[in-house]
């Protein structure tokens, strides 16, 4: 096997995070390790990481950096570090992890998991989103005046626009489908959910329905006039009369499982170290006295 490569896409406010990833990295074994920490570019440098030989990419950074590396990794996996997340793996643990994967001393099928992708397609252009679609009602898109909801997967515990789903028809991320919710006014809508849709900020959400959102189905959306978001970023501008759809599809990232990664090394004794060559007889050792 040649030399191990690996692909890292970080905020160059993320420095500390990024010597964490590469001395991590060199001690899994990746002998070349690329990072691009500048703004914008983010999908024709990953297009080069792969061209060069890149066999895993780790991406820490905001939303707009992730749908970009997702949408031109193809399969090489993917490794998302998403800044502000306290529920992710710790950056040296995560190096390690993506440096077995991409040294292939773990199998892929064991470690990793294709993620699902919502697209939006309009007549002049076409977008992903890695957790959810919001339409507003508004060329200025407001939470306040959201009318459609298209999440990838939908916790009870989430935060973020996503939690309104989970409050309505769970999703977990290992299954295929979706949720979709039609939106409304509190005082116009049969239902009202409390929902923390940013952190620290709990808000009542009106409801008119929700439904199940299967792969491969396209929903058109009414937004002439109004505005898209994707995971939660403005977007663009529908103008009145302009047409789109939003698709749930199954062929998003390989997504990198840092836990089953982590498992499958300590399963192989991957990381574990030389036994010493004299090992003491048991009448040798002693009993360190337990401190209460």
């Amino acid at each position: 096997m040649g030399e191990v490569v690996a692909g890292i896409l970080a905020n160059p406010a993320s420095e500390r995070d990024i010597q964490s990833l590469r001395s991590a990295l060199r001690v899994a074994g990746v002998g070349r390790v690329m990072v691009w920490t500048e703004a914008g570019k983010i999908i024709g440098t990953v297009r080069r990481m792969v061209d060069a030989g890149a066999s895993v990419l780790i991406c820490l950074g905001g939303d707009g950096m992730m749908r970009a590396a997702a949408a031109a990794c193809g399969d090489v996996p993917l490794l998302m570090l998403p800044i502000g997340s306290t529920a992710l793996p710790e950056p040296t643990v995560a190096g390690l992890a993506a440096g077995l994967l991409a040294g292939h001393q773990v199998d892929p099928d064991l470690v990793t998991n294709r993620a699902t992708v919502l697209e939006v397609v309009t007549k002049a252009r076409r977008e992903i989103a890695l957790n959810d679609v919001s339409v507003s009602a508004e060329p200025r898109w407001d939470p306040a005046s959201l009318t459609e909801l298209y999440c990838t997967f939908a916790v009870p515990d989430g935060v973020g626009l996503s939690s309104i789903a989970g409050r309505l028809c769970a999703s977990p991320k290992s299954t295929v489908d979706g949720v979709a919710v039609s939106l409304g006014p509190v005082d116009e809508t049969p239902y009202v959910v409390q929902a923390p849709i940013a952190p620290g900020e709990v808000r009542a959400v009106g409801v008119r329905g929700w439904s199940v959102l299967y792969p491969g189905v396209r929903v058109d959306l009414g937004a002439a006039g109004g505005s898209i978001a994707l995971d939660g970023e403005p977007h663009f501008v529908l103008k009145p009369g302009e047409s789109a759809f939003v698709e749930l599809k199954t062929e998003g990232p390989w997504c990198v499982d840092v836990r089953a990664v982590m498992a499958e090394a300590t399963r192989k004794g991957l990381l574990l170290g030389r036994k010493p060559e004299r090992i003491l007889p048991s009448s040798q050792l002693v009993e360190a006295p337990f401190i209460r």
